[in-house]
């Protein structure tokens, strides 16, 4: 399941990997279940931890951690923020890593590949 939004610095609509910024005291576990629901409606039954990675450690504080869903089923509907203009896309597994836009998919998704 992808995500297609407006993203300022690419300046068009980049194709990526469900996520979002933690809350303040929220794990990390929970914010992935909140943006997974938020973004494509979806709960997971169970969700596994894959990685956790610095983004950018150059010039970010961005620490990405990485899970994998399962057990999908509908979820109750949630609001997007106000900054979130997001259409859901589902993908072949073929092509899939090619289509994403963000480096932050990219590794993410490069890291399931490689669990299965």
């Amino acid at each position: 399941m992808l995500v297609r939004q407006s993203r300022p610095g690419s300046g068009t609509r980049t194709l990526e990997l469900p996520s979002g910024k933690l809350e303040e005291g929220e794990a990390p576990a929970d914010a992935a279940a909140r943006e997974l629901a938020e973004e494509c409606g979806l709960a997971a039954e169970v969700l596994s931890a894959i990685a956790t990675f610095w983004a950018a450690p150059g010039y970010s504080t961005e620490l990405v951690h990485v899970f994998e869903a399962s057990g999908l089923s509908e979820a109750d509907p949630a609001e997007l923020d106000d900054d979130e203009d997001i259409e859901v896309e589902r993908l072949a597994l073929v092509g899939a890593l090619e289509a994403l836009d963000d480096a932050a998919s990219i590794a993410a998704f490069a890291l399931w590949l490689e669990r299965q």
